[in-house]
């Protein structure tokens, strides 16, 4: 790996960690009010109502993000680059208010789809609002990753970490709202975030509306749009499905909560990595030592990623013990099954990089589409019968499909000449690990003394055992000595 991809990598991937995390920390922070102040119908309720607007998002959103790093890339002047993104800005604000209007015209009817009664009309108005300046939100915030100004990015989340989880607390704890209280914390954070960034957005790359680069965004984005569908099926279809067949809300509300932990993989490690990865392995693919540097990298990546599945995997049970009611205490065993379908969905977003070098994005779809069919099998045959575990284990097997596909049609198309023996020693390290905790100690105290001893346990493996490279377990032995070695060893600086 160059010594300029590299730091970079670390250095703009530490501080994109910070931002992801002030970003989506609210949802975390809020957990012990929520399972506290809401019930897990009301948890259920809110993640159905976002449910239909993600859902509404997906279709008329085009899933722009991913073109705008490839077309910002592609150009070379500032105008062009800012064409780019106000073209993309004003495609997804226009077709966003379009989805407003179809969510009014069509409220009662997807009131009694979702939720089996009318009852929820009112909140789904309300709610559907936010999407009208969703657009000046997602767009203005990768417009910030492509210009790769981390700290900006940072500063952006600490304002929308503050506004939210000060209206979460007005509304939610002082004035007792429940779900309506989440409502109106989610309009008026995404009003003001609206206002704030796309105000930043267009004083940088002006209001202009190119229809060439329009062409270029929808091309790019169709087939991932059609692949955003999918994976919504895939990641939120349980929820309906848990409560059509008889679980209602309660269930849903936990089911969903034991989910997070699999978005907290997402957003601890994934999107941070994503953020300057986006971009910075078009750069890499152009150089004659690319192979070198995706390899090393891949092993550093899924190393952490695994390392912090086994992490939550292992304390989940007794921080849920800690910080919320003991009617949510069963999520906790549904999260590794949970995160092992997330470790795979990782995974596909390093290995995919082939079909996007060659534009071959439909691929992306093909795999989505094959694993909705495992999912919509997981479903049918699991959910009646086992519930939330049921779907937990219908997720892992889609996930890991779909992640199979990419993987072998993008090595076809370029290959990265990826080692998976760590991988695969870590994922037997992790299983180990997760059936020693579940047969260990139920006290809370020595729980954690219990879970605390396999995590070190593992770590030393990992230093001083022959499953790493030499030079990555030589970095981490020195880290502990001296941290700002990491760079020094790993890329010569």
């Amino acid at each position: 790996m160059s010594a300029g991809s590299g730091k970079k990598i670390i250095s703009h991937g530490k501080i994109y960690l910070a931002g992801n995390i002030l970003q989506r920390c609210v949802s975390f922070i809020m957990l012990p009010i929520y399972t506290r102040c809401l019930t897990p119908s009301d948890y259920g309720t809110i993640e159905l109502l976002s449910m239909v607007l993600d859902f509404v998002g997906i279709i008329l959103g085009l899933r722009i993000g991913q073109s705008i790093f490839r077309y910002y890339a592609d150009y070379e002047t500032r105008k062009d680059k800012g064409e780019v993104v106000s073209t993309a800005l004003w495609l997804v604000a226009s077709l966003n208010i379009v989805g407003v209007l179809l969510i009014i015209m069509g409220a009662k009817p997807i009131s009694s789809m979702v939720f089996g009664d009318a009852g929820q009309v009112k909140n789904l108005l309300l709610f559907s609002s936010t999407l009208l300046v969703q657009g000046f939100v997602e767009i203005p915030m990768a417009f910030v990753r492509a210009q790769q100004h981390p700290k900006l990015f940072v500063g952006f989340s600490i304002i929308k970490l503050t506004l939210q989880l000060s209206l979460n607390i007005l509304f939610v704890v002082y004035m007792q709202l429940h779900v309506e209280g989440v409502i109106y914390s989610a309009i008026l954070s995404s009003l003001f975030m609206g206002g704030l960034l796309g105000g930043y957005t267009l004083k940088q790359c002006g209001m202009r509306f190119s229809r060439k680069k329009a062409r270029q965004l929808i091309s790019f984005s169709l087939p991932l749009m059609a692949t955003g569908i999918l994976a919504f099926y895939i990641t939120f279809g349980d929820r309906y499905l848990l409560r059509y067949f008889g679980g209602g809300l309660q269930e849903v509300g936990v089911y969903s909560l034991g989910y997070k932990f699999g978005f907290m993989l997402m957003f601890l490690i994934v999107t941070p990595f994503a953020s300057i990865w986006d971009s910075e392995k078009y750069n890499i693919a152009k150089k004659e030592t690319a192979r070198e540097e995706f390899q090393s990298i891949f092993v550093i990546y899924s190393t952490v990623v695994i390392l912090v599945c086994m992490a939550i995997s292992l304390f989940v049970k007794d921080l849920l013990h800690i910080m919320s009611a003991p009617d949510f205490w069963g999520a906790a065993k549904i999260v590794p099954i949970i995160l092992g379908g997330y470790l795979a969905n990782a995974l596909a977003q390093y290995v995919n990089l082939g079909i996007l070098l060659k534009n071959k994005t439909i691929e992306i779809t093909y795999g989505t589409l094959i694993a909705a069919v495992v999912i919509s099998l997981g479903y049918f045959l699991l959910i009646p019968s086992y519930g939330g575990m049921g779907a937990a284990w219908a997720t892992f097997f889609a996930f890991t499909s779909r992640t199979a596909w990419i993987y072998w049609r993008a090595k076809r198309l370029y290959d990265m000449a990826l080692h998976w023996r760590p991988v695969v020693i870590l994922l037997g390290l992790w299983i180990t690990v997760c059936i020693c905790s579940m047969y260990g100690p139920t006290g809370l105290p020595t729980s954690l003394l219990f879970n605390c001893f396999l995590f070190i346990l593992v770590s030393l493996l990992l230093l001083y055992a022959p499953i790493l490279p030499m030079t990555l377990r030589a970095q981490l032995l020195m880290s502990f000595r001296n941290p700002q070695s990491t760079v020094k060893i790993l890329f010569g600086k």
